[in-house]
């Protein structure tokens, strides 16, 4: 269904969430395009619009993971808070046709298995959208080149990724440690919807020359942080999320475009979201909202 004012039609029920997010737009781009209305009628509209949306089918994804714990525990807090049903598998319990699933979500500690490898790719292109959490970019998937080029990443001096690094120098991690999240996109709907953003922090964005400035941010107490994720696409991503870390071995602050972004694969999309080693992560209101985003969000909004 559709709705028009005089001749133009401005709502598709098939992409309006029924969001504290997408109401203020709504309302803003009916109060700006010169229709002569209050923003009680406008409410009225959402109102009536949500009711149709609020009818319509949950979410369906396939988890695909190595670690189930955290895995269990995000199911139930998207079923929860966003109607998302999982289903979740090893990589040896892929089913073999992804078509009937909305989204993907690859949380894959080890290497990627070749069947694991293929399908993902696969449904990605043909139109799907992999959600690509924490860990499904690190080391082990040096033995997977045809998947970081799909993600659009390389991983340089795996050899040294215990060690401690420098900004732009070889991959690593550390853990546990403080990691805090910055949001670099103000107009997103992944980082807008039901994210609260409690603090105010200085970064410098990693694409230069950029300025020092401040940032709304969220900070997790207990993560790990993955260093010198090194994109390969040019500005294929859209950047989203950006992490802010100190190395405790050698002092070092690293400010990083690296913690949430999505890019655009064939006819579908990947998003990324760095966070989430701990069960405890997924249990943090912003991080399990990010995901509940990530597979809620609808292209054709941002």
């Amino acid at each position: 269904m559709f709705f028009y004012i005089g001749k133009k039609k401005i709502i598709g029920s098939a992409h309006f969430n029924p969001n504290r997010w997408y109401n203020m737009k709504i309302i803003d781009f009916l109060k700006n395009r010169n229709f002569c209305i209050s923003t009680a009628t406008a409410a009225l509209i959402i109102s009536v619009c949500g009711s149709f949306c609020q009818a319509a089918p949950s979410k369906n994804v396939l988890i695909v993971m190595d670690e189930r714990e955290q895995m269990e525990v995000l199911a139930d807090i998207m079923k929860e808070k966003g109607g998302i049903t999982s289903t979740i598998v090893d990589q040896a319990g892929l089913p073999d046709d992804l078509s009937s699933y909305d989204a993907i979500i690859g949380y894959i500690h080890d290497k990627v298995e070749k069947n694991a490898e293929l399908a993902i790719i696969d449904y990605t292109k043909k139109g799907g959208r992999f959600v690509c959490l924490h860990h499904s970019i690190s080391s082990k998937k040096v033995v997977n080149p045809q998947y970081l080029d799909f993600l659009g990443i390389r991983l340089d001096g795996l050899e040294d990724r215990k060690n401690p690094t420098t900004h732009g120098g070889h991959y690593a991690y550390r853990n546990p440690a403080e990691l805090t999240i910055v949001k670099l996109n103000s107009n997103h709907f992944i980082t807008n919807n039901n994210i609260n953003w409690d603090e105010r922090i200085s970064y410098i964005p990693s694409e230069q020359p950029s300025i020092e400035k401040e940032f709304p941010a969220f900070t997790i107490k207990r993560a790990e942080f993955f260093l010198n994720h090194k994109f390969t696409d040019g500005r294929d991503k859209t950047v989203l999320l950006g992490f802010k870390c100190r190395d405790d071995r050698n002092g070092i602050v690293f400010m990083q475009d690296r913690a949430g972004w999505i890019k655009k694969q064939g006819k579908g999309h990947i998003i990324y979201l760095k966070m989430g080693h701990y069960v405890e992560e997924f249990k943090n209101p912003n991080v399990s909202q990010l995901c509940i985003n990530a597979i809620l969000w609808s292209p054709e909004t941002d």
